[in-house]
């Protein structure tokens, strides 16, 4: 009976991986202008030579400031529409953890998103990740950093 059950979520688990969790057309839904506000000063994020291409990218994520920051897994990306930036609207999941990243530091982070917004066509776009820091003892402020990138 275990063996029945325990295939059967196998089963569900695989069903749902192959139809439900990926973007497999490159067509996506293009909702709304984006209104993210990025900051330039603090941090810097930009692509990894050699690493781009249509379902993921290497990202360098480096702390230009004298302060401690922390960010988590979370990230989107939006395409630019007409000369400006739309949200590109898609169900994503992420685990939250929060990494550390001290004064003048700089780390790498591997994406892949092809299972959220499957192989990107032709276009340009940009990711989106939020950086947090504690600006008084148990209060965070939040802000903003972005690379643009073509996929052609």
């Amino acid at each position: 009976m275990k063996k029945t059950i325990f295939t059967i979520l196998i089963c569900g688990f695989v069903v749902l991986g192959i139809t439900g969790c990926g973007n497999s057309k490159n067509e996506f839904d293009v909702g709304n202008k984006s209104d993210v506000q990025i900051s330039r000063n603090d941090a810097s994020l930009s692509i990894k030579d050699g690493t781009l291409k249509n379902t993921g990218a290497t990202l360098v994520l480096t702390n230009n400031s004298d302060k401690d920051f922390q960010y988590g897994n979370p990230y989107e990306i939006e395409i630019k529409k007409d000369g400006e930036w739309h949200k590109i609207n898609v169900q994503l999941d992420f685990t939250l953890p929060a990494f550390g990243l001290k004064a003048k530091e700089t780390k790498e982070i591997e994406l892949d998103w092809e299972h959220g917004y499957g192989k990107l066509a032709s276009g340009t776009y940009r990711i989106i990740k939020s950086i947090d820091y504690e600006k008084e003892e148990g209060h965070f402020e939040t802000f903003n950093v972005a690379v643009e990138f073509t996929i052609d």
